[in-house]
């Protein structure tokens, strides 16, 4: 969990900052990110006037599909975000604290606690951050468009066509159907 206790920044004024790096387990109840071991990175908290300001920077590596072969990838996920967590409970009198007026649903809030909690932000920004066509390695030759194969040295070659078989007619995206379909019916 990425989380921080700023009970002590709450009592500073306005300006003041901590900055904290973390390394921390991410939890993933549902499974959508599928990350592969923790995630890193710095958060530089700021007292505002009204709460505090996170400005974090991470990064995480998470296990994908290639968009070439299917087989495993592993990518590195980096972004930063910048939100600000508005008090709920006075740090002084521990009664609860009137949100201002204009504030989101989807405000960050400080809880009763004095934390501010990253784990959404981060969730939500990881998932937006992930690339749309991961490569398990840059130089992925992808599948062999006749049997399905992973191309590369292990791949073998197919033979060449046995000049008995009925051409197919590229302007016709079902010709080949109809080959195989013939072809299924003759082997009977």
């Amino acid at each position: 969990m990425v989380s921080f206790n700023v009970s002590q920044l709450l009592l500073e004024g306005p300006g003041a900052t901590r900055d904290l790096d973390f390394h921390e387990p991410f939890p993933d109840p549902t499974n959508e990110l599928h990350l592969k071991g923790p995630i890193a990175g710095h958060a530089r908290l700021l007292r505002t006037s009204e709460g505090i300001l996170a400005h974090t920077d991470f990064s995480a590596r998470v296990i994908l599909e290639c968009g070439r072969c299917l087989e495993q990838a592993i990518a590195q996920v980096e972004g930063e975000l910048d939100e600000e967590f508005l008090p709920t409970t006075d740090i002084r009198t521990g009664l609860p604290m009137q949100l201002p007026s204009g504030t989101e649903d989807d405000q960050p809030l400080i809880d009763e606690h004095h934390e501010i909690d990253l784990n959404e932000i981060l969730r939500q920004n990881i998932l937006t951050n992930l690339p749309l066509q991961p490569l398990c390695e840059p130089a992925c030759p992808g599948l062999c468009p006749e049997c399905g194969e992973r191309l590369g040295p292990a791949h073998r070659a197919h033979a060449v066509k046995d000049s008995t078989e009925t051409p197919v007619d590229p302007s016709n995206p079902f010709a080949r159907l109809a080959v195989l379909l013939h072809n299924d019916e003759e082997s009977a």
